[in-house]
């Protein structure tokens, strides 16, 4: 009877109020705007003359460090230096309107979603890489579908389910995200 009583007593300590409910949360909550990388000189050794590869060493979205290997294979004068230069790309600004729910604004990594629509929950899928966004309304409409070109976002899919609507946006690669909710809609900020 003790055993049994002690099992009950340490289940209930140890027992959490939602099991569902993940310890851990998968976004990312703080996002630090990143400086870029914009140009490097190298100056060769006096004694190149064939420039064989570049090695490239970077830090993946999931933190791992992996290196991508560029095969040139071409005579170089080494009297002058190699420029690597990077030039962020700026998407121009979209503005998609999804019937009376929201409209949503994209541009420079970021999204607005105009809506008064209570945000009910939020998630992200990996394969390929979106964020599901539910809101609470009743509405009766058809699954919305539109394709974006030349943008981050390759497409945003609208679905009608009992009692909310779902917004599931399609990227174009993995990425940190995070979501911050405001007085006139959601602001997702991208990395």
């Amino acid at each position: 009877m003790k055993k049994l009583l002690f099992i009950l007593i340490t289940t209930f300590l140890f027992a959490r109020i939602n099991p569902f409910e993940p310890v851990v949360k998968p976004q990312n909550t703080i996002i630090i705007n990143p400086t870029y990388f914009k140009e490097t000189k190298v100056t060769l050794p006096s004694d190149a003359r064939i420039l064989k590869k570049i090695v490239f060493v970077y830090q993946s979205v999931s933190g791992d460090i992996k290196q991508k290997e560029v095969v040139i294979n071409k005579h170089v004068d080494f009297h002058k230096p190699i420029y690597i230069t990077h030039e962020p790309k700026k998407f121009p600004m979209k503005e998609l309107n999804f019937l009376n729910l929201f409209t949503m604004y994209i541009k420079d990594k970021k999204i607005f979603i105009q809506t008064k629509d209570k945000l009910l929950r939020s998630f992200f899928l990996v394969k390929p890489f979106r964020i599901v966004l539910d809101f609470k309304k009743d509405a009766d409409f058809l699954t919305i579908k539109k394709f974006l070109k030349d943008s981050f976002v390759k497409k945003v899919i609208v679905g009608n389910h009992k009692g909310y609507y779902r917004v599931v946006i399609y990227f174009d690669a993995k990425y940190m995200y995070k979501i911050t909710k405001t007085s006139e809609g959601i602001k997702i900020e991208i990395q």
